[in-house]
């Protein structure tokens, strides 16, 4: 069985032990019968258990399964400098926000596929090359964190391009599949690189897109963390510093690669260009020995929601009596 919480064990553990702590004090000072205490007292242990459970997202594993296998390699290539970290997504999330909610979208989309993933700021790093493991990916995408401002040397494009030469060019070699290059960037460059050209990797490539994050208008940094109060200064005029989308840079990727370019303000917007990668791919059913991972948390879910409604239901009763 593995885990993914969905937060952090150590902020929810005493938070649940205070709610029980809480529960039993009130369950106490009740003038119910010893058997009414004991039953609420088990529905809250009941209830707050199933809460923890949900939490860490338990999943089992399934092997020999029978699985939709696609023709196709799609690559991530992500920028992860700190202005990735701007906050002008949606509802004031940061483009790493969008970008991961998104890449979430398309592997669930493409499931079936390999996958590869490079992630650069100011040196590049294959997290992971092609893998039939969506878990793997999901994985690696969480590595990816906020970088230290002091460590950020300026952005540039051209970093990723030795790590997309290899490992396009090795999906190239397999026969009879596709590769779909997925490049992920607010487009900015602030190191005073200039673009370098792709267009010598366009003879590797089948197909994807440029996906573009941000806004024109700019959104603010956040220094070290997500948690942090303080935001990047522009050392010019130590104020804070706002990180814009440049699209004429993504665009000319994208006309590099012989892709369209997408600028991406929701996860679903990228749905018809997962339907155009779908329909020029082949599918086949296959059985496998590969280890799967199956959610389970749901089938708690149910159980909580059970265990809900009977403390609801003694609530409005007992306040009746």
């Amino acid at each position: 069985m593995m885990t993914n919480p969905i937060l952090p064990n150590y902020i929810v553990l005493p938070v649940l032990i205070l709610l029980l702590a809480a529960a039993v004090w009130s369950i106490l000072m009740r003038r119910d019968k010893l058997w009414q205490k004991f039953l609420s007292g088990f529905r809250i242990l009941v209830i707050l258990t199933l809460v923890f459970f949900i939490n860490i997202r338990p999943s089992v594993k399934r092997y020999n399964a029978q699985i939709e296998l696609k023709n196709i390699d799609v690559l991530f290539v992500v920028d992860t400098t700190i202005s990735m970290w701007a906050e002008d997504f949606s509802n004031a999330k940061t483009r790493m926000d969008g970008v991961q909610a998104t890449c979430d979208y398309i592997l669930e989309e493409l499931a079936g596929s390999n996958f590869g993933l490079i992630r650069f700021d100011n040196r590049a790093q294959i997290l992971a090359p092609f893998t039939q493991d969506t878990r793997s990916i999901s994985d690696a995408f969480s590595t990816i964190k906020t970088p230290d401002p002091y460590y950020a040397k300026g952005s540039s494009l051209n970093v990723p391009y030795k790590e997309m030469e290899e490992l396009l060019e090795s999906s190239s070699k397999k026969e009879e599949r596709k590769t779909i290059v997925l490049f992920i960037s607010d487009g900015e460059i602030t190191d005073s690189s200039k673009l370098e050209s792709y267009k010598a990797l366009e003879q590797y490539v089948d197909g994807g897109a440029v996906l573009g994050f941000g806004t024109k208008e700019g959104g603010k940094m956040k220094a070290g963390n997500a948690y942090s109060q303080k935001y990047v200064k522009d050392p010019e005029t130590n104020q804070d510093a706002l990180s814009k989308i440049d699209e004429d840079n993504l665009k000319k990727i994208a006309e590099d690669f012989q892709v369209d370019y997408l600028h991406v303000n929701q996860p679903e917007e990228v749905a018809y260009l997962m339907e155009n990668i779908k329909n020029g791919s082949s599918i086949r059913m296959e059985d496998t020995e590969m280890v799967n991972y199956e959610d389970i948390y749901f089938y708690l879910a149910m159980a909580l929601t059970a265990f809900m409604a009977w403390e609801i239901i003694s609530l409005v009763f007992r306040k009746k009596l």
